[in-house]
């Protein structure tokens, strides 16, 4: 596995693609529709939750959202295996952005963290 070690989770609203250009990259990352969790309705704390057991970040772009979720976790000591938080933006981009967030920050870094991906 290419990176330190964190692995991910997309968020239903991320493109699918990431996933798949990460895996051909040499990441471990699977998306919400590879794994049957898209257009079912399950709530952002349903899709952390998920990514939590299976010990995955979950990269999200509904930044404000997950902010107030993992606010709410910390409050009640509900731990996660990361939240990365990104703006939309091309998909290479994005591919750029993660792959060097892979090879720059360790899982004990990222877990129970909610890192910002930034644009520029």
């Amino acid at each position: 596995m290419t990176g330190l070690g964190v692995t991910i989770y997309t968020d239903e609203d991320v493109d699918v693609d990431l996933a798949r250009q990460l895996r051909y990259h040499g990441y471990d990352a699977v998306s919400c529709q590879e794994t049957g969790n898209h257009n079912r309705g399950p709530s952002d704390e349903w899709q952390l939750t998920f990514a939590s057991g299976e010990r995955r970040a979950i990269l999200v772009h509904n930044i404000a959202d997950y902010c107030e979720l993992d606010a709410d976790w910390q409050s009640i000591g509900k731990a996660h295996h990361g939240i990365i938080a990104a703006q939309r933006m091309p998909i290479a981009q994005l591919v750029h952005r993660v792959r060097r967030h892979f090879d720059t920050v360790p899982p004990q870094q990222q877990y129970n963290t909610l890192l910002y991906l930034a644009r520029g």
